[in-house]
């Protein structure tokens, strides 16, 4: 009882204070930024001695930036400004961080500054005890072998990392570091802080007596977790706090509680200690292109900017000579303002403080294009009446924000908070909803709301029948795989003949509702005793008692996880029968697209500041270049294309961007329909309203 009074106290005390740090969706975050690292190794002489200030103001006038992030200390542990509270790099002689701010003010960029906290070199190795600890004792670490010889090839991204929450001496360190940056620059736009997701606990010797005060169960991870998490959120908070008594309009972001996965560091909502939501990624190498829409459009939802980050960079973050051609730079930037968010990339300074101009000329491609759309991103939130529930599970998630995104099916992430603004919510098969989440997503449903189920979420959190199917649950199938033949009613473009599941699904017999699609087992599984041809068993040649698709009024079942299967196999016919069900029950989307292909992307913003509704189309296949790497390279024409709005606004001009090209359109009722122009990559349509 005293664990959860004490955990209970620390949630409502921050929980209470974050409220006073949301920033406003209306009010945009600067669009052309850049993220400079500067990690710079005590070994290389002459830091900075070839920093020029034209030559700096050149690069980002080129590069048409209006924002960068600047390094005060660098994951090295040096700094680069002079200090007496840190340690001055060895081999740097000027204040270049001051001669960097000085740049930046005379053109008029916001340079916000960068402070690691997670790795130092130097502060390990002067203060062990600031050292994550694993639950045996030993020193955490990413990619480090303890035992290794000096002259062994070191892999890379390799860093111990260190535990910044209160009580240690560390976050008290950090206190000291940002209080004399803020006394001694009397202007600062921000501060960018970083490195708080690679370790999710941590057990020093301070952490293990604030767990002990808290009344954890040290052999419950995830209560340590979760201690951990609470935190280093009220050591952001401290931190926060102190910028705003020194600089009250300045940003400030801690790097990367933003990212939407099921991780304490997120489920506790560290990312409210943000002025802005940043979703660093770098799509080549980082799982693809699909993984920005979805934060964007939860982060929006919640009230706060995004910013998204990328990197000039072929494969890894802090890549020297690494090159992504200004094609695919100019793609990503266009489909950052499409989702909503303001655009970042990342490069790194070379150690003599020289700026790369091609890295610059290749950036200033990208933000000319950005400078003609900027307006009609940022600033707008996503609106839709399809609603995902997220599970946190990737696979799950992403498996069904894939099929809606390649199916052109816009969405936003459902929540307690938007149900009635939603007529149709799909909940992944790894969701466990809580009695709460059953109660208020029945009583939705009682009154008109649509539900599609994937296999377990049936059963909510409890094991237990959650909703009435029209079935009753028998249990996971005795089979690794088996077969779907489907009815009439979702046949649309799906074979009849039984089609494979890689995995097998949940065991349902239809008791009053309607079955869809009914499950055709195989004659058994494959082991060494009994197996036939290559892989899977064929199936019987009858069907089996059970359902595969199962209807009940506003809710279909599916038996399957359909989601997984699609994240890891990409069936189409998978996907098809998903599309099937969504337009089955889906009557009024606001947003529909036709003529696009799968590869295209759909994004509708609400811009209602602007009186506007802004429709961005987007087409640049990624393609595999390599054994990991996602190259976008092509960018052919689109024709053909059509965008239907319905929206209960009176819409009195309609047209394309960039160029605000008047279009002409169709309106019967509140529905209006426009024919795209021509386009290569990426374009809009502008429905603006009275």
């Amino acid at each position: 009882m005293r664990q959860v009074f004490s955990i209970l106290f620390i949630f409502l005390m921050i929980h209470e204070s974050s409220a006073q740090f949301q920033r406003a969706t209306d009010q945009p975050l600067p669009t052309r930024q850049v993220h400079l690292d500067f990690h710079t190794s005590p070994f290389i002489p002459e830091i900075g001695a070839r920093f020029d200030k034209k030559q700096f103001q050149e690069a980002l006038q080129t590069g048409r930036v209006n924002h960068i992030n600047i390094f005060a200390k660098g994951h090295h542990g040096y700094s680069y400004y002079p200090t007496k509270v840190g340690v001055v790099h060895p081999n740097l002689d000027l204040d270049l961080l001051g001669k960097q701010l000085e740049a930046c003010r005379e053109i008029g960029v916001k340079a916000p500054l960068y402070f690691t906290v997670g790795w130092s070199v130097l502060d390990a190795e002067q203060h062990p005890e600031w050292v994550i600890k694993n639950a045996d004792g030993s020193p955490a670490s990413l990619n480090l072998d303890d035992d290794a010889a000096l002259d062994e090839v070191r892999p890379h991204y390799s860093w111990y990392c260190l535990d910044p929450t209160i009580g240690g001496g560390y976050h008290e360190y950090i206190v000291q570091n940002v209080t004399e940056i803020c006394e001694r620059y009397s202007e600062l736009d921000g501060f960018w802080f970083d490195i708080y997701h690679i370790i999710p606990a941590s057990y020093t010797d301070y952490s293990l007596a604030r767990m002990r005060r808290e009344g954890v169960d040290l052999s419950d991870r995830q209560a340590v977790e979760r201690s951990y998490a609470q935190a280093l959120k009220a050591h952001m908070k401290a931190l926060r706090e102190l910028v705003a008594s020194y600089h009250p309009d300045a940003t400030v972001y801690f790097n990367t509680a933003t990212h939407v996965e099921n991780k304490a560091i997120f489920t506790e909502r560290l990312f409210e200690m943000n002025t802005q939501a940043e979703l660093e990624d770098l799509p080549t190498t980082w799982g693809g292109y699909d993984k920005l829409p979805l934060e964007a459009k939860y982060h929006l939802q919640q009230g706060t900017p995004v910013v998204a980050m990328s990197g000039k960079f072929h494969k890894a973050w802090g890549e020297f000579g690494g090159f992504k051609h200004p094609d695919a730079i100019k793609y990503e930037a266009a489909a950052m303002i499409s989702w909503g968010a303001a655009c970042n990339f990342g490069d790194q300074l070379h150690p003599s403080g020289e700026m790369d101009m091609e890295t610059y000329r290749s950036i200033g491609e990208a933000f000319a294009y950005v400078e003609k759309i900027e307006d009609y991103g940022p600033g707008g939130v996503p609106v839709s009446k399809l609603g995902l529930w997220l599970s946190l599970d990737h696979a799950a998630d992403h498996g069904l924000v894939n099929m809606l995104l390649q199916t052109h099916k816009d969405f936003v992430v459902a929540e307690p908070g938007n149900l009635e603004e939603l007529e149709l919510i799909l909940v992944p098969s790894a969701a466990k909803l809580s009695k709460a989440e059953v109660s208020q997503l029945s009583s939705w449903v009682a009154k008109g709301g649509k539900l599609i189920l994937f296999g377990a979420s049936v059963l909510g959190d409890d094991q237990r029948m959650a909703f009435d199917i029209g079935g009753e649950f028998g249990g996971k199938s005795e089979f690794d795989f088996d077969y779907t033949v489907i009815g009439d009613e979702l046949s649309e473009a799906v074979v009849r003949s039984p089609f494979l599941n890689y995995e097998s699904g949940m065991r349902v017999k239809a008791t009053d509702g309607k079955v869809l699609g009914k499950v055709r087992e195989p004659y058994f599984n494959r082991t060494y005793e009994k197996y036939s041809s290559h892989r899977e068993t064929p199936y019987k040649l009858e069907d089996s008692e059970y359902a595969a698709v199962l209807q009940k009024g506003n809710i279909i079942y599916f038996a399957h996880d359909l989601d997984k299967l699609y994240f890891e196999h990409g069936v189409r016919l998978h996907r098809q029968l998903v599309a099937n069900a969504i337009d089955r029950l889906y009557e009024s989307p606001i947003v529909e697209v036709s003529g696009l292909p799968s590869s295209g992307r759909l994004s509708l913003l609400h811009q209602a500041s602007k009186k506007r509704y802004v429709a961005h189309l987007l087409f640049a296949p990624a393609l595999l270049r390599g054994e990991e790497v996602q190259v976008i390279e092509d960018m052919p024409p689109v024709s053909g294309v059509k965008v239907t709005l319905a929206v209960a606004k009176k819409v009195n001009k309609v047209y394309a961007i960039p160029g605000e090209r008047s279009l002409a359109f169709t309106q019967l009722g509140s529905t209006i329909e426009v024919e795209v122009p021509k386009f290569s990559m990426h374009t809009g349509v502008v429905f603006e309203y009275e």
